[in-house]
Formats: C-alpha cells, sequence, structure tokens
C-alpha cells in the first residue's frame, strides 16, 4: 500500500526545474491527475534547414503546426507523410523532417492528455518509484 502524503519534506526536480514538496503535500499515484504536459518539461522544437531533421527533445510527445512557406515534402520519423501542411505528432526523440524552398510556420503545441494512450514521461516515471508511488 502506497503512502497517501508525503512523510518528510523534500525537493524534487523535475526537467531541470525543483519544486519544494512539503509535508503531505504528495498524493499517491492512483490521485495524481495530470491535466496537461507541465511547461517546464517542453522544450521548444526549431525548424531545422530544408532536408533536415528536427528531434523532440522533450520526454513528452509535441504537436507540431506547419503552414506556409513552399513545402514539398513532410517525414515524420523517417516516414513521409504525403501532406504539405498541418499538425503532427511527434513523439519523445522523434523527428520531423520538411523539406522546403520557401521557410514554413512551423509551431509547436503541447499534447492534452486525453489524446495519449496512457500518460508518459518523467512525472508518470517520478510517481511510479516514489513513496508516492503505486
Amino acid at each position: 500500500m502506497a503512502n497517501k502524503y508525503a512523510l518528510a519534506p523534500f525537493t524534487v526536480t523535475l526537467g531541470g526545474a525543483s519544486h519544494f514538496v512539503d509535508v503531505g503535500g504528495m498524493r499517491d499515484s492512483a490521485s495524481a491527475v495530470v491535466a496537461a504536459a507541465p511547461s517546464m518539461f517542453t522544450t521548444l522544437m526549431t525548424i531545422g534547414a530544408t532536408t533536415v531533421a528536427s528531434v523532440n527533445p522533450n520526454p513528452v510527445p509535441v504537436n507540431i503546426t506547419v503552414t506556409g512557406g513552399t513545402v514539398t515534402v513532410i517525414a515524420v520519423g523517417g516516414v513521409v507523410t504525403g501532406l504539405t501542411t498541418g499538425t503532427f505528432l511527434i513523439p519523445p526523440a522523434g523527428s520531423i523532417t520538411i523539406t522546403y524552398s520557401v521557410g514554413p510556420t512551423f509551431t509547436q503545441a503541447d499534447v492534452a492528455p486525453a489524446a495519449l494512450p496512457t500518460v508518459t514521461g518523467v512525472l508518470a516515471q517520478y510517481l511510479a518509484n516514489t513513496i508516492a508511488g503505486p
């Protein structure tokens, strides 16, 4: 049976940011609710030169939206999508490669947890392996 509350104050570092947790401040993973991928985890991806892969450095998937410019090919994880614009789910350590003659707009957004098959990433790993775990 997991402890429902932190037994002693401590500091946890997630994604390089430190957060203080006071006694009783942490609940077990069964009652944890993750509403969005915390911004402290998300590092912005940047568009590479034409035909150069841009890699997702985050421990969570991100959505990349490509609009405008003159784009001829978009590949995700090395697989050509057949599209020249749109929103693409890029998994952790996954990549997007864009072939273009005029650079498009490249924007990133967090993925809502409901769109994911399971809660993944640093937070889930932390909750599974600490006194507040299952």
